[in-house]
């Protein structure tokens, strides 16, 4: 029994580490928890049984009802997150804490359930423009020789993004984002600036940027009766910053951290491109990490209006940089919005954003990428520049 108890607290204790720094701002977490006799079973079979029984108290005090037979979990249950699948309403799940008492395995999780959108959001699917993800402080990839690992989570990101129904085009760039200091947090004035460039430069009104904060090692030491167990762990800690750029408006700003043990040796130089580094403890662990934060973009990224950017204009006609890639069919209106860049304190720039009510451009023509719209109103070409923005109307 004591070996049980040791083993779970292997278990425990990154576990809760993880529910302490990373509590992304979107979620909605309810707490639930299980009770079920070990008696002689198979210890991880007795814990997979009690996890989706606690998974689905949690869901009943949200009012779903959603039994343990129909959570069907990853197997990943030594990572420091439990990924699952149900119906598409939980989304995450982290083990609070589990231990053995009399015989009877208590665990206790709390689940992340995705919320019901009440915000008001377009038909029209997004385009998101994703920078490379650095390692902040290199010398901490040389225990491993990781150093290629940033690439590696960038193209992950990118991955799971594409995946996402929502999210009709990702973009990755092979540029990074390095704050001035590694000791400071990057100004809003110096975010602002940074992804209101890349979006100039690749018209794209969603931008994704960060960076890899610590991937730093350290030992974990388990009591024991009779000796010590010491683990060698590794954090993964990264930091991502959501931008709208066309309004100038920070939309995620969000640490996730994960840890799990490290279980190469010391002189052996990890190949991050081979699937054993994903299938071990810690790439394992790094996956998760990303998909806690790709499910945050996506909910996000949700409950925002999609602004199309004028790239051309004559005396009839407006193009703008959205298209049938992502939803806008002949026919769509839209309607003009006036951008103008005021300077502020400090260096930073505020956009006032004008809505010209009177003024309605419909789509005439569409290709993959771009739209042509015209407006009965002639006044309406005289009165538009270049980037200017163009709103949905309701309906669309």
């Amino acid at each position: 029994m004591n070996t049980i108890r040791r083993a779970l607290c292997g278990f425990f204790l990154p576990l809760f580490a993880v529910s302490l720094f990373s509590q992304p701002a979107l979620a909605v977490w309810y707490q639930g928890n299980a009770q079920l006799a070990v008696d002689g079973a198979d210890l991880n079979v007795i814990r997979a049984a009690a996890i989706k029984n606690a998974i689905a108290d949690a869901s009943f005090q949200h009012g779903i009802m959603i039994t343990a037979k129909d959570i069907s979990l990853d197997g990943l249950l030594q990572s420091s997150k439990t990924e699952l699948r149900s119906e598409g309403k939980i989304r995450r799940v982290e083990i609070l804490s589990e231990e053995v008492v009399d015989d009877i395995l208590h665990v206790y999780v709390k689940v992340d359930i995705e919320p019901l959108f009440d915000c008001s959001h377009d038909n029209y699917m997004r385009a998101l423009l994703v920078t490379q993800l650095p390692v902040l402080k290199p010398a901490q990839a040389s225990y491993g020789a990781i150093f290629d690992l940033g690439p590696q989570v960038s193209k992950r990101v990118e991955q799971q993004l594409f995946s996402d129904e929502l999210v009709a085009k990702v973009q990755l760039i092979n540029q990074v984002f390095i704050p001035k200091s590694v000791l400071q947090e990057p100004t809003f004035g110096y975010i602002s600036d940074t992804a209101r460039h890349l979006a100039n430069q690749y018209h794209s009104q969603f931008v994704l940027f960060g960076y890899i904060r610590d991937i730093s090692l350290f030992e974990q030491t388990t009591k024991g009766l009779i000796s010590d167990d010491v683990a060698l762990r590794r954090n993964f800690t990264m930091q991502l910053y959501l931008f709208d750029a066309f309004k100038n408006k920070m939309l995620v700003n969000q640490s996730y951290h994960g840890e799990a043990d490290w279980n190469f040796n010391a002189t052996y130089p990890v190949d991050t491109y081979n699937s054993l580094f994903w299938r071990s403890d810690y790439g394992r662990v790094v996956l998760n990490t990303i998909n806690s934060a790709v499910i945050d973009i996506s909910n996000t990224l949700t409950c925002q209006k999609s602004l199309g950017q004028i790239i051309h204009k004559n005396n009839q006609h407006i193009v703008i940089n959205i298209g049938s890639e992502m939803g806008v069919a002949k026919g769509d209106r839209f309607q003009l919005i006036k951008s103008e860049a005021l300077p502020g304190q400090n260096g930073n720039v505020f956009n006032i954003l004008t809505n010209e009510e009177t003024h309605v451009l419909t789509v005439v023509s569409a290709d993959a990428q771009t739209a042509t719209l015209s407006s009965n109103d002639a006044s309406l070409f005289d009165n538009s520049n270049l980037f200017d923005l163009v709103s949905p109307l309701a309906g669309y």
